[in-house]
């Protein structure tokens, strides 16, 4: 996958139009453009360590309003399922959340979301921002627009195994990316060493007549000192 995120981001020209248009590019660490930019140039880990791919909102804005017809905003969705595969510390309590909405949905076939908020709250073990939240929870429960206990919805067991297939497959294409990666790293070294054994060769084999010589008792050079005298 990271192979197809370099390859549909090589037409943009960094005209800026996805960051111009961007409405959550000012909470982002780098502007979609740089993002694309990024990516270019193979700072794919770097990438996948901000703020900016966590964060983005799937408006469509970016993809919208490219002139080069490239889709932004599925690279940045794609840019969050390798981030989720290779279960990367992601900013901003990111992983947690989506732990959290994932799992209720693969659990529910719906997203129960007072039971979603429970989990990730239990996640981040973060008291301060659950009693923060508590003021727009407690009207939403009374008012009927967040049921108090989460029912399963009809199929919600296709979700969830269609979910696990989907996360099983995804985890096993980053490891295989990974892997070979290392292999490539490996063979790289592989080859660099035989260089420098070969360099090395070479030179033993032009030394080895000078050292023949010196142990058959061929004169050596005199010092530049006693021939000046």
């Amino acid at each position: 996958m990271i192979k197809r995120v370099e390859a549909d981001t090589r037409d943009c020209y960094q005209c800026g139009n996805c960051s111009a248009g961007c409405p959550a590019a000012f909470t982002f660490d780098y502007p979609p453009n740089q993002v694309m930019r990024m990516l270019q140039v193979g700072l794919v880990d770097k990438v996948l360590d901000s703020t900016a791919v966590q964060l983005c909102v799937q408006c469509l804005t970016c993809t919208a309003r490219c002139p080069r017809n490239i889709d932004v905003a599925g690279i940045f969705e794609d840019l969050k399922t390798i981030a989720t595969a290779q279960e990367r510390e992601v900013p901003e309590y990111v992983k947690t959340f989506n732990k959290a909405f994932m799992g209720a949905v693969a659990r529910f076939g719906r997203l129960p979301e007072l039971y979603m908020m429970g989990m990730f709250y239990l996640g981040t073990m973060n008291p301060k921002m659950a009693m923060g939240d508590a003021g727009l929870a407690i009207p939403m429960v009374t008012k009927g627009k967040m049921k108090l206990v989460p029912h399963k919805a009809k199929g919600a067991d296709e979700v969830s195994r269609i979910y696990k297939k989907s996360m099983e497959k995804a985890k096993a294409r980053e490891k295989a990316e990974a892997e070979a990666l290392i292999e490539a790293a490996a063979q790289a070294g592989a080859a660099e060493g035989a260089k420098v054994s070969e360099k090395a060769a070479t030179s033993e084999q032009v030394a080895a007549p000078e050292k023949a010589a010196t142990s058959l008792g061929a004169p050596t050079p005199a010092p530049e000192s006693e021939v000046a005298e």
